[in-house]
């Protein structure tokens, strides 16, 4: 969902940053208007619920990860292509770090929160593995986002705290994960393809 800026301020960058400030609990679309100069009709038009708003932002991390070249991936092993998507997904996120660790902390008092984005995040992670040449369906399938989202889950505390520019620390902390995983997730190469390239080393 990408933002004109001739249409006006980006209301969903806007309101992350009201979260951040204010809490989840604090938000309201009222402060939201008087801080952006949007009239509520027009906020209203574009999010109906604050609930609205975690759709909309999920959605922009989806559209940059799939946004990805398949020349990007071509050639890559699968845990390579997994880190290569999920890091499009957690930069494009970048912008709205402070509303959503401040999320993160007050979800933990809203269950129902973390339940709509556990579910976000299931379909995202489908949408990974067919962007990443991984099987997106059946019970194996299902298993694998498990251990995807928990890699995810885990990259996602450090990255909270990581203001690198270029996310080192995640980026480490994301690779150690998915390395852990792999196995369960469908990561590691087919042997055939590991036995060609095994037998095209030098001796």
């Amino acid at each position: 969902m990408a933002h004109d800026s001739e249409a006006g301020p980006d209301l969903l960058a806007a309101a992350f940053a009201l979260i951040g400030d204010e809490g989840w609990r604090g938000f309201s679309f009222a402060t939201l208007a008087r801080r952006t100069g949007v009239s509520r009709v027009e906020i209203y038009r574009q999010f109906r619920s604050r609930d609205a708003l975690l759709a909309a932002l999920n959605r922009r991390a989806d559209e940059a990860m799939l946004a990805v070249d398949d020349a990007e991936l071509a050639g890559l092993p699968p845990r390579d292509r997994v880190f290569e998507l999920l890091m499009r997904r957690l930069e494009a996120l970048v912008p709205y770090r402070a509303g959503l660790a401040r999320l993160a902390r007050d979800a933990r008092a809203d269950p129902c929160v973390v339940l709509l984005t556990a579910c976000r995040l299931e379909r995202s992670l489908m949408w990974l593995q067919d962007a990443a040449g991984l099987r997106p369906h059946g019970l194996r399938a299902t298993i694998a986002r498990r251990a995807l989202g928990l890699a995810y889950v885990r990259a996602v505390r450090v990255w909270f705290r990581d203001e690198g520019a270029d996310l080192g620390k995640t980026m480490a902390e994301l690779d150690k994960h998915l390395r852990r995983v792999q196995n369960v997730a469908g990561l590691r190469e087919p042997r055939t393809r590991r036995a060609a390239g095994e037998a095209a080393q030098p001796a």
